[in-house]
């Protein structure tokens, strides 16, 4: 798997993935995990994953779901998994959380004006914590993160969501690739979260445009992959 540098060769060629719905949800109405992808969509995840150097989530998909974010070997013949980084600006990964597991090293990226009160994660196995400044929003600034991590050797960065972060990373311009897969299912409902969140577009001006690069069938369901 070979990829082009990434366009700004400052930050880590970054790829989103996301699964959904037809109508668009990536999760029921309460927010509970739905299974979305078909079993050659995880294969494809996996090995998207151990292809990474690092995968990247907001705090609500770890409360959310929980996820080890780890490489299955029933997927990948030689598994080599990704540094876990979770968006958590005030720290609140739970203290048993799988992410902290330490089968990875993780990285828990909190607001800087937390740095005085220390690491809540000092006890975590092969976890780190990172403070980095944020935005007027409250979020972490995504293009001093990435640079951060490029520094650190990070080359190809996936990032997974949810939907806050997915629409953070699609607004500042810091995606290359997105790939969507889309199930053959409808959750329905008014208030369950979607691929993109945040404060969304005011005007025509606004919307984030897509070019479409490929598209195929996987399973029951079709994966979309875009340049952006």
């Amino acid at each position: 798997m070979t990829r082009n540098p990434s366009k700004n060769k400052q930050r880590p060629y970054t790829i989103i993935n996301c699964a959904m719905s037809l109508d668009g949800k990536i999760a029921l109405p309460s927010g509970k995990p739905i299974k979305l992808s078909s079993l050659e969509d995880f294969k494809r995840v996996h090995e998207l994953l151990n292809y990474c150097d690092a995968v990247l989530v907001g705090i609500n998909t770890v409360l959310m779901d929980d996820p080890k974010l780890t490489v299955k070997d029933e997927f990948v013949a030689k598994v080599k998994n990704p540094i876990r980084i979770i968006l958590d600006t005030k720290g609140r990964t739970p203290q048993n959380a799988l992410i902290l597991n330490g089968l990875a090293p993780t990285l828990i990226v909190m607001d800087k004006k937390y740095k005085a009160k220390g690491a809540k994660f000092k006890n975590a196995e092969n976890a780190e914590v990172l403070y980095c400044a944020t935005d007027s929003t409250g979020n972490i600034k995504l293009d001093e993160l990435l640079i951060i991590l490029k520094n650190r050797g990070i080359e190809n960065l996936l990032v997974e969501g949810g939907e806050t972060v997915i629409y953070n990373f699609l607004k500042n311009q810091l995606v290359d690739e997105l790939y969507i897969y889309i199930s053959n299912i409808i959750v329905g409902g008014t208030t369950g979260p979607t691929l993109a969140g945040g404060i969304g577009a005011k005007s025509m001006d606004d919307v984030i445009k897509l070019q479409l690069l490929s598209y195929e069938r996987l399973g029951e369901g079709i994966l979309l992959k875009f340049l952006v």
